[in-house]
Protein backbone atom coordinates (compact mmCIF):
# COMPACT_ATOMS: atom_id res chain seq x y z
CA UNK A 1 0.00 0.00 0.00
CA UNK A 2 1.43 3.39 -0.98
CA UNK A 3 1.47 6.01 2.02
CA UNK A 4 2.25 9.29 1.01
CA UNK A 5 1.30 11.16 4.84
CA UNK A 6 4.74 10.85 7.38
CA UNK A 7 2.29 10.42 10.08
CA UNK A 8 0.81 7.04 8.76
CA UNK A 9 4.27 5.65 8.25
CA UNK A 10 7.02 4.13 10.54
CA UNK A 11 10.39 5.88 10.87
CA UNK A 12 11.53 2.99 8.76
CA UNK A 13 9.43 3.32 5.97
CA UNK A 14 9.89 7.47 6.02
CA UNK A 15 14.03 6.36 6.09
CA UNK A 16 13.41 4.19 2.60
CA UNK A 17 10.61 7.40 1.25
CA UNK A 18 13.42 10.00 1.90
CA UNK A 19 15.63 8.13 0.01
CA UNK A 20 13.96 8.65 -3.36
CA UNK A 21 14.43 12.48 -2.90
CA UNK A 22 10.78 13.42 -2.69
CA UNK A 23 8.81 16.67 -2.19
CA UNK A 24 7.63 17.21 0.77
CA UNK A 25 4.30 19.29 1.08
CA UNK A 26 3.65 21.49 4.12
CA UNK A 27 -0.10 22.06 4.27
CA UNK A 28 -0.70 25.29 6.29
CA UNK A 29 -4.06 26.64 7.50
CA UNK A 30 -6.24 28.45 10.45
CA UNK A 31 -8.46 28.19 13.39
CA UNK A 32 -10.62 31.60 12.68
CA UNK A 33 -14.15 32.93 11.60
CA UNK A 34 -15.18 33.06 8.41
CA UNK A 35 -18.61 34.13 8.73
CA UNK A 36 -21.70 32.46 11.09
CA UNK A 37 -22.23 30.09 8.42
CA UNK A 38 -18.58 28.38 7.78
CA UNK A 39 -16.63 26.25 10.63
CA UNK A 40 -13.38 27.86 12.29
CA UNK A 41 -11.23 24.92 11.28
CA UNK A 42 -10.65 25.98 7.34
CA UNK A 43 -6.98 23.77 8.26
CA UNK A 44 -9.01 21.02 7.16
CA UNK A 45 -9.51 22.04 3.56
CA UNK A 46 -5.94 22.25 3.12
CA UNK A 47 -5.08 18.85 4.51
CA UNK A 48 -7.66 17.23 2.08
CA UNK A 49 -6.00 19.35 -0.93
CA UNK A 50 -2.09 18.47 -0.18
CA UNK A 51 -3.46 14.79 0.41
CA UNK A 52 -5.06 14.87 -3.15
CA UNK A 53 -2.15 16.25 -4.56
CA UNK A 54 0.09 13.79 -2.72
CA UNK A 55 -1.56 10.87 -4.04
CA UNK A 56 -1.58 11.72 -7.60
CA UNK A 57 1.96 12.69 -7.40
CA UNK A 58 3.89 10.67 -5.27
CA UNK A 59 4.80 13.56 -2.95
CA UNK A 60 4.76 13.32 0.66
CA UNK A 61 3.03 15.12 3.24
CA UNK A 62 2.94 16.13 6.88
CA UNK A 63 0.50 16.99 9.22
CA UNK A 64 -1.70 20.61 8.30
CA UNK A 65 -0.44 23.33 10.83
CA UNK A 66 -3.61 24.63 12.61
CA UNK A 67 -3.27 27.37 13.56
CA UNK A 68 -1.85 30.42 12.08
CA UNK A 69 -1.70 34.40 13.07
CA UNK A 70 -5.34 35.62 12.68
CA UNK A 71 -5.13 38.64 15.07
CA UNK A 72 -7.72 40.87 13.05
CA UNK A 73 -10.06 37.58 14.12
CA UNK A 74 -9.20 37.76 17.63
CA UNK A 75 -12.65 39.31 18.60
CA UNK A 76 -14.42 36.46 17.10
CA UNK A 77 -14.87 33.18 19.13
CA UNK A 78 -12.97 30.09 18.25
CA UNK A 79 -10.19 32.06 16.71
CA UNK A 80 -6.72 30.76 18.27
CA UNK A 81 -4.22 33.34 16.62
CA UNK A 82 -0.45 32.78 17.42
CA UNK A 83 2.24 35.48 16.76
CA UNK A 84 4.02 36.06 14.21
CA UNK A 85 7.53 35.00 15.54
CA UNK A 86 5.08 31.81 16.60
CA UNK A 87 4.97 31.10 13.11
CA UNK A 88 8.13 31.98 11.78
CA UNK A 89 9.75 29.67 14.35
CA UNK A 90 7.44 26.29 14.00
CA UNK A 91 8.17 26.97 10.16
CA UNK A 92 11.80 27.11 10.74
CA UNK A 93 11.81 24.44 13.16
CA UNK A 94 9.55 21.66 10.39
CA UNK A 95 12.05 22.63 7.72
CA UNK A 96 15.37 22.12 9.74
CA UNK A 97 13.50 18.49 11.19
CA UNK A 98 13.22 17.36 7.47
CA UNK A 99 16.20 19.01 6.42
CA UNK A 100 18.09 17.33 8.45
CA UNK A 101 17.35 13.95 7.23
CA UNK A 102 18.25 14.76 3.45
CA UNK A 103 14.68 16.46 2.22
CA UNK A 104 15.37 19.12 -0.61
CA UNK A 105 11.96 19.98 -1.98
CA UNK A 106 9.64 21.45 0.51
CA UNK A 107 6.29 22.92 -1.39
CA UNK A 108 3.87 24.49 1.33
CA UNK A 109 0.65 24.84 0.73
CA UNK A 110 -0.77 28.02 2.50
CA UNK A 111 -4.60 27.74 3.25
CA UNK A 112 -4.61 30.95 5.40
CA UNK A 113 -3.15 34.80 4.13
CA UNK A 114 -1.84 35.60 7.36
CA UNK A 115 0.60 33.10 7.63
CA UNK A 116 2.13 34.60 4.59
CA UNK A 117 4.74 36.71 5.18
CA UNK A 118 5.92 34.41 7.62
CA UNK A 119 6.45 32.09 4.91
CA UNK A 120 8.25 34.17 2.74
CA UNK A 121 10.89 35.19 5.39
CA UNK A 122 11.07 31.52 6.47
CA UNK A 123 11.26 30.05 2.55
CA UNK A 124 14.60 32.94 2.06
CA UNK A 125 16.24 31.73 5.32
CA UNK A 126 16.31 28.32 3.92
CA UNK A 127 16.97 29.02 0.81
CA UNK A 128 19.90 31.06 1.94
CA UNK A 129 21.32 28.74 4.39
CA UNK A 130 20.35 25.50 3.76
CA UNK A 131 20.45 25.68 0.15
CA UNK A 132 17.21 23.69 -0.61
CA UNK A 133 14.04 24.37 -2.58
CA UNK A 134 11.34 26.03 -0.83
CA UNK A 135 7.90 26.47 -3.13
CA UNK A 136 4.63 27.73 -1.80
CA UNK A 137 1.52 28.35 -2.86
CA UNK A 138 -1.33 30.76 -1.25
CA UNK A 139 -4.75 28.28 -2.01
CA UNK A 140 -7.53 30.63 -1.91
CA UNK A 141 -5.78 33.22 -3.98
CA UNK A 142 -4.98 30.45 -6.99
CA UNK A 143 -8.08 30.82 -8.80
CA UNK A 144 -7.99 32.74 -11.98
CA UNK A 145 -10.36 35.31 -13.50
CA UNK A 146 -11.20 32.78 -16.32
CA UNK A 147 -11.84 30.17 -13.62
CA UNK A 148 -13.79 32.56 -11.46
CA UNK A 149 -16.13 33.16 -14.16
CA UNK A 150 -16.51 30.13 -15.35
CA UNK A 151 -17.49 28.33 -11.70
CA UNK A 152 -19.18 31.09 -10.17
CA UNK A 153 -21.00 32.50 -13.55
CA UNK A 154 -22.46 35.90 -11.69
CA UNK A 155 -21.47 39.84 -12.80
CA UNK A 156 -19.68 40.29 -9.37
CA UNK A 157 -16.85 38.08 -7.94
CA UNK A 158 -18.23 37.06 -4.77
CA UNK A 159 -14.60 36.12 -3.40
CA UNK A 160 -13.81 37.46 -0.03
CA UNK A 161 -13.60 35.92 3.49
CA UNK A 162 -16.34 34.27 5.03
CA UNK A 163 -17.58 34.10 1.00
CA UNK A 164 -16.16 32.55 -2.03
CA UNK A 165 -13.77 30.08 -2.56
CA UNK A 166 -14.20 28.86 0.94
CA UNK A 167 -17.41 28.50 1.69
CA UNK A 168 -18.14 26.62 -1.43
CA UNK A 169 -15.21 24.34 -0.83
CA UNK A 170 -16.24 23.58 2.81
CA UNK A 171 -19.34 23.11 1.66
CA UNK A 172 -18.44 20.38 -0.49
CA UNK A 173 -15.63 18.09 1.31
CA UNK A 174 -17.54 18.37 5.07
CA UNK A 175 -21.08 19.88 4.63
CA UNK A 176 -21.90 17.73 7.79
CA UNK A 177 -20.68 20.52 9.62
CA UNK A 178 -21.83 23.49 7.87
CA UNK A 179 -24.53 25.77 8.88
CA UNK A 180 -25.80 27.93 6.03
CA UNK A 181 -29.00 28.35 7.93
CA UNK A 182 -27.32 31.00 10.44
CA UNK A 183 -26.33 32.99 7.36
CA UNK A 184 -28.26 36.14 7.30
CA UNK A 185 -30.18 37.31 4.05
CA UNK A 186 -27.86 40.74 4.43
CA UNK A 187 -25.28 42.10 6.15
CA UNK A 188 -23.59 45.37 6.35
CA UNK A 189 -20.35 46.03 5.45
CA UNK A 190 -18.74 49.02 6.21
CA UNK A 191 -17.13 51.47 3.78
CA UNK A 192 -15.41 53.78 5.85
CA UNK A 193 -13.29 54.24 9.20
CA UNK A 194 -13.79 57.69 10.09
CA UNK A 195 -12.08 59.54 7.54
CA UNK A 196 -11.05 56.44 5.53
CA UNK A 197 -12.28 54.65 2.72
CA UNK A 198 -11.99 51.19 3.25
CA UNK A 199 -10.65 48.88 0.16
CA UNK A 200 -10.18 45.82 2.37
CA UNK A 201 -8.71 44.34 5.86
CA UNK A 202 -5.19 45.62 4.67
CA UNK A 203 -5.63 48.83 2.80
CA UNK A 204 -7.79 52.24 2.85
CA UNK A 205 -8.13 54.47 -0.35
CA UNK A 206 -5.51 57.10 -0.08
CA UNK A 207 -6.46 59.33 -3.30
CA UNK A 208 -5.60 57.82 -6.24
CA UNK A 209 -3.49 55.65 -4.13
CA UNK A 210 -3.85 53.43 -1.31
CA UNK A 211 -2.25 53.17 2.27
CA UNK A 212 -2.06 50.91 5.33
CA UNK A 213 -4.67 50.87 8.38
CA UNK A 214 -4.10 48.24 10.57
CA UNK A 215 -8.39 46.83 11.25
CA UNK A 216 -9.87 44.51 12.84
CA UNK A 217 -12.96 42.51 10.87
CA UNK A 218 -15.31 43.59 13.56
CA UNK A 219 -14.66 47.23 12.15
CA UNK A 220 -15.83 46.47 9.02
CA UNK A 221 -18.29 43.67 8.83
CA UNK A 222 -19.48 42.03 12.58
CA UNK A 223 -20.90 39.30 10.26
CA UNK A 224 -17.49 38.90 9.32
CA UNK A 225 -18.13 38.68 5.61
CA UNK A 226 -16.67 40.65 3.24
CA UNK A 227 -17.12 38.57 0.11
CA UNK A 228 -20.83 36.67 -0.48
CA UNK A 229 -21.34 33.06 -0.01
CA UNK A 230 -25.08 33.49 -0.77
CA UNK A 231 -24.68 31.10 -3.72
CA UNK A 232 -21.82 28.74 -2.35
CA UNK A 233 -22.90 25.33 -2.63
CA UNK A 234 -20.81 21.52 -3.00
CA UNK A 235 -21.03 21.89 -6.78
CA UNK A 236 -19.06 24.67 -6.66
CA UNK A 237 -16.56 23.68 -4.05
CA UNK A 238 -15.81 20.16 -6.11
CA UNK A 239 -15.24 22.13 -9.19
CA UNK A 240 -12.92 24.54 -6.72
CA UNK A 241 -10.93 21.78 -5.28
CA UNK A 242 -10.03 20.18 -8.53
CA UNK A 243 -8.70 22.96 -10.26
CA UNK A 244 -6.91 23.86 -6.42
CA UNK A 245 -5.01 19.98 -6.93
CA UNK A 246 -4.30 20.56 -10.25
CA UNK A 247 -2.46 23.64 -9.90
CA UNK A 248 -0.98 21.82 -7.23
CA UNK A 249 0.09 18.43 -8.94
CA UNK A 250 2.10 21.28 -11.23
CA UNK A 251 3.78 22.98 -8.58
CA UNK A 252 4.89 19.97 -7.09
CA UNK A 253 5.88 18.19 -10.30
CA UNK A 254 7.89 21.08 -10.92
CA UNK A 255 9.70 21.18 -7.90
CA UNK A 256 10.61 17.27 -7.97
CA UNK A 257 12.39 18.31 -11.44
CA UNK A 258 14.13 20.99 -10.30
CA UNK A 259 17.80 21.42 -8.56
CA UNK A 260 17.89 24.58 -6.61
CA UNK A 261 21.80 24.36 -6.87
CA UNK A 262 21.46 24.89 -10.91
CA UNK A 263 22.84 28.26 -12.39
CA UNK A 264 20.87 30.59 -14.77
CA UNK A 265 22.16 30.44 -17.99
CA UNK A 266 22.01 34.10 -19.38
CA UNK A 267 24.33 33.54 -22.48
CA UNK A 268 21.30 33.06 -24.34
CA UNK A 269 19.31 36.15 -24.01
CA UNK A 270 22.25 38.72 -24.17
CA UNK A 271 22.14 41.24 -26.67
Amino acid sequence: MQKNALHHMTWKEVEVAFQQDPVVIVPLGSMEEHGPHSVTGDFMAATEIAKRTAEKTGALYVPTVPFGNSEYFRGYPGTISLSQQTVISLLEDICTSLIEHGITKIVFFNGHAGNGPAVDQVARKVRHEKKVMVASMDLWQMLSPEQKNEIYQEEKDPSGHGGEPLSSVMSYLFPQYMRMDLLPETWKTNETFGEFAIDNLLKIKLNASKANLYLNMEDISVEGILGNPLNASAERGEKIVSRLVEYGVTLVEKAKNTNMSLKQDFSATKQ
